[in-house]
């Protein structure tokens, strides 16, 4: 008779498959405790930083600036509102700085009646004259009487323009030079004028094209 066969003894086979779960479980562990040892104890107390915020706006303090060429529009209301044919005769600014009309600066218009039936550039007017002041409450309004003058037409070259120009050809912005427009004998137009502290004239301006004259 044959002899039986005996089963296969698979106890080591089993041992062996237990060392090497038991071994990649103690590795699992050493290398965690490796990481926390190796972790900044401080990092989980550290702050973390903030979205940065835009710097608050500070309002400014400074009164608001004058803007010459839009009080025209008012300015022609009340002088149409004076007499039907007034006419433009001077605009006079005073304090002006890089920026315009310096905050201590002020803006007159001058009106008058016509003498005759001409209305046009450098006819002559009479001696009535309307004069309008910038204030807080913005234009106040004086009559006075004075020498005949000649009509200057609105200007094409608008003060912000003139001004420009004057500083672009070396007038100094340091808010104490004064601005003239009015007709000109001279140079038969009206003209724009940059005025020293004493009055001395610095710069012409066309009063039509803003360029600067030099006779």
């Amino acid at each position: 008779m044959a002899r039986p066969v005996s089963p296969k003894d698979d106890s080591k086979r089993t041992t062996v498959a237990v060392l090497a779960v038991g071994g990649l479980v103690v590795l699992g562990l050493v290398v965690a405790g490796a990481a926390i040892a190796l972790r900044d104890p401080n990092a989980d107390f550290a702050v973390k930083p903030s979205a940065t915020l835009p710097p608050a706006t500070v309002p400014s303090t400074e009164p608001p600036r004058l803007e010459v060429s839009g009080l025209f529009a008012e300015a022609k209301r009340q002088a149409s509102a004076w007499h039907h044919d007034a006419v433009l005769v001077s605009v006079g600014v005073s304090r002006v700085d890089a920026r315009g009309v310096a905050p201590d600066g002020s803006v007159e218009f001058a009106y008058a009646r016509p003498s005759g039936q001409r209305f046009t550039g450098g006819a002559e007017t009479g001696s009535e004259r309307l004069v309008l002041r910038s204030g807080a409450g913005g234009l106040s309004k004086n009559e006075e009487r004075s020498g005949k003058a000649r009509v200057a037409p609105e200007p094409n070259c608008l003060f912000e323009d003139a001004w420009g120009a004057a500083q672009r050809a070396g007038a100094a912005a340091d808010g104490k030079l004064r601005l003239r427009y009015g007709w000109s004998d001279n140079h038969a137009r009206p003209v724009w004028e940059v005025l020293s502290t004493d009055g001395e004239v610095l710069k012409r301006l066309d009063g039509v094209s803003c360029s600067i004259l030099t006779r």
